[in-house]
Parts: C-alpha cells; structure tokens; sequence
C-alpha cells in the first residue's frame, strides 16, 4: 500500500462525482476547498461532494478547508500600469491602490517591497500621507490584482479575515475535519483561530510568510499540522533557500509527530500535460525522502486538464520512492516527548515488529496519538489504526502509512483486540499466520494512555 498521503484540491475540473470518484479510486486521501474561491454556500456543497464520493468508495476521505488569508493584492486598475526602473510611483492611496486598505502602514524606509510574484520591485522611499513614495528596482508591467509581497515585515493584519471567521464557525457543520490557516504571522493566529473552532476541526499552519519561518517551532507546537506552502514562501523568503525551510519544517513537524504536506507546484505541467516532468517526478521523491506525511496537488486537479492522471502520478511517484533504496529522513522525537510512556511503547512496537517480522502494527487508539507516534518512526509495514470514532479515522487520513479503521465500540481490551484483528483481517493487511504488534491503553477509552504492547498470531 502506498504510505505518503496524497492531498487534491477540488476546482472547475474536479467537481463531478464521477471525476472526484476516479480520484479517490485513484488514491486520493484528503480533499482540500480553498476559500479563496466561491462562497460558504459552494464550500458546503463541495464538502458534501466529497462526502459522497467517500461513502461510494467504501473509504475515510478527511477533508481541508483553505482559508483565505489577508492577501495583500494590488486594487483594482483602470489598465495595466508601466513600472519604469528608477521611476518614482506612490503605492497606496492616491497612487497605485493596495487591498486591504493600511495593510503597508508603517514601512520603513529600504523596505522591499515584491509585485506580481516578485517579478516587479519596488524600494520604499518615504511615507507620503497613507501612501509611500517608491522607486521601482525591477521594472515591468504590473496588472490588477496582483501580489503584493514584504520579505521579513510584519504586517498589520490578522490571519484572519471576517470571511475566514465565518468559515470557522461553520467549518464543523459543514464537516470538515483539518482548517489550513493561510498567511499566519505569530502565534496568536494559531490561537484565535481555535478559539472560532472549538473542537470541531484541527489547525494545519501554513508557513508562507518570513516571520512564520522565524517561529516555526511556536506555531508547529501550537497547531495540529503544517502545511509547507511553496508559492508565497517563494516570494517572502529567497528562492532558493525554500528547500531547506521544507527540510526544516518537515522534521519539525515529524519531531512532534504532527502531520506536515508538502505543497505547491509538484506536478504543475499537468494542468495541460497527461504525463509529469522528470523535476517534478524528483520533486515528488524528495519530499517523500524528507518525510512528508502528505503531498498536495492544486491546480492540477482544480482546473487541469487530467486530475485523475494527475492523481495517479503522484501516487505512482510516491509509491516508487517509498520502495527505492533510499532511506526516509527520521528526525527522532522532540526532546519533551522522549521518555513519556506513549512515546516509548510506540518505539518499543516499531522496534519489537522489526525483530520478530510482524506483518503489520494495530494500535487500538481514541484520539489518533499512538498511530502518530508510531507512524513517527516510518517502519516499513503498514500502521493499523483502529478506532471506534469516525472523526479520528479521517483526521489520521493525513497521517503517514497509517490505515484508519472504524471498530464498534467494545467493553474490554480482549474484544478490542479481536475486532481490531478483524478489521485488518478483512481490509486485507494481514491473513492467518502472520504476526501482528498490538498497542493499546488500559483502561482503553482515556486519551494519551498507551501502555500495552502485544505480539499476536492472526
């Protein structure tokens, strides 16, 4: 079975039962609504959509809601506008217009400040009443609704919109299970957003600006997941140093056994191509070699041409760098989780599995935390979540090599065990014979209570 998640964002191309069908047969583990697209309304439609499509294939499928975000865009133009190097241009008001209104309030003299991408610059000169006096570094020609990007400034400006709040409040009815928080600056975005949640649905922080990537380990530490968003964090940090803030962000998230995708542009030749590039192939490789949990195609699937070829490639380009002889990176546990019971029966199944050529690890769990600490470790055979809680089946969907598995809810941990062996009996991961490593928590039911390693016969 393939271990690395594949996480699709539904669109224009993907948004028909038949086509979101072939998808998930395709080996699609997640489906992600971006909000920045249509309104609550569609939002809970596409949600139902996917729903639907879970039920038909028999399958826990989570879903992701991608929040807007306060993206700071160039306003409305009458017609593009000719940006001349050495040319001086008032940005904001009176001049070029800057949406959200005062999101630029206060910068600096020397601040750069990126359009469309970073493919214009400009270099604030002096505040001039709510606008600033630029002088264009790189010039070209700079379209409405555009970017606008300030590498290590931190704005003004909530991660959250109204619009997005909204879209908190109602992310549980509408039933999804993980929000990405899109432009998150400190850690009391993580907080806020939590406080609008309740329970209903767990955070991924997306690190895509500066000062994220300055506190990834206070937002990692806060969230329930990350999200290594590519695009911006191209803009907002040098090019070329995005692949060792993956690196970093990857094994931070492994390190607390959290959930972390690797996101942007990873098959991007197939909005019009049936087949991958080569780069985009290694792309897909490397970042399972990192340890990602999950890998997320955009646009391939929300307006390209082949979403289910695109799928399919992922899938195939994962599942070869999962059997290749190099080996998955394994950061180790965070210092404060070494030692804490869970985590040491999770290395002990790993290990014990290893010796004694178990066929696949079951662990018997309420909140999904023994199946993540396990899956941690990346051991090579499967992990075998099994749960009497639908919502955690789905969540643990984003997670490494886990299989989740929905039980009934049992009295005692004999019938635990049995109907956990059962369901991995009939999901096909393990036959008479083979050898299983159980975990469990006694009295079962109490959340973070991991004490039982067992070494069965099926």
């Amino acid at each position: 079975m393939k271990r690395t998640k594949i996480v699709a964002t539904l669109g224009p191309s993907s948004a028909q039962a038949d086509v979101l069908g072939a998808m998930v047969a395709a080996g699609v583990d997640v489906v992600r609504v971006n909000s920045s697209y249509g309104d609550h309304e569609d939002h809970a439609g596409l949600a139902a959509l996917a729903r639907g499509a879970a039920r038909a294939a028999g399958r826990e499928i989570a879903l992701l809601l991608d929040t807007r975000g306060p993206k700071v865009r160039v306003g409305n133009l009458p017609e593009p506008v000719p940006l001349r190097i050495d040319e001086e241009v008032l940005l904001g008001e009176g001049g070029i217009p800057v949406v959200p209104p005062g999101a630029l309030e206060g910068l600096p003299p020397g601040t750069r400040i990126l359009l469309a991408d970073g493919a214009l610059e400009l270099l604030v000169h002096r505040e001039a009443g709510a606008g600033l006096r630029c002088r264009v570094v790189r010039g070209g020609v700079l379209h409405g609704g555009k970017g606008v990007n300030v590498p290590g400034a931190v704005l003004p400006l909530s991660a959250l919109t109204p619009f997005d709040r909204e879209s908190l409040a109602r992310a549980g009815e509408m039933g999804f299970d993980f929000v990405a928080l899109s432009f998150v600056q400190r850690p009391e975005d993580v907080a806020e957003a939590r406080g609008i949640l309740g329970r209903d649905a767990q955070v991924v922080v997306k690190v895509e600006r500066a000062e994220a990537v300055r506190r990834m380990e206070e937002l990692v530490a806060l969230a329930d997941g990350a999200m290594v968003a590519r695009g911006d964090l191209g803009v907002e940090v040098d090019l070329y140093q995005v692949p060792l803030v993956q690196k970093r962000l990857v094994d931070l998230a492994n390190s607390r056994a959290k959930p972390v995708v690797v996101a942007t542009q990873m098959l991007r030749s197939m909005v019009e191509a049936p087949v991958p590039t080569r780069a985009e192939v290694a792309d897909v490789a490397n970042a399972v070699w990192d340890g990602a949990d999950a890998l997320m195609l955009s646009e391939e699937t929300a307006v390209g041409r082949y979403p289910v070829e695109a799928v399919r490639a992922m899938v195939q380009a994962a599942r070869a760098a999962e059997e290749g002889e190099i080996p998955i990176r394994i950061p180790g546990l965070a210092p404060d989780l070494v030692g804490e019971v869970s985590a040491a029966v999770a290395s002990a199944a790993c290990r014990i599995a290893a010796e004694v050529g178990a066929r696949a690890i079951v662990c018997a769990t309420v909140s999904g935390w023994t199946a993540r600490l396990v899956a941690a470790h990346r051991p090579r055979i499967p992990v075998v979540a099994s749960t009497p809680h639908p919502a955690v089946g789905r969540r643990l969907g984003l997670v490494w090599g886990v299989l989740p598995l929905v039980i009934p809810p049992v009295g005692d941990v004999e019938a635990l065990l049995r109907a956990s062996l059962e369901a991995a009996r009939k999901a096909g991961v393990v036959g008479p014979g083979e050898r299983v490593v159980f975990t469990a928590g006694l009295p079962f039911g109490e959340m973070g209570r991991t004490n039982l390693v067992r070494v069965l016969a099926v």
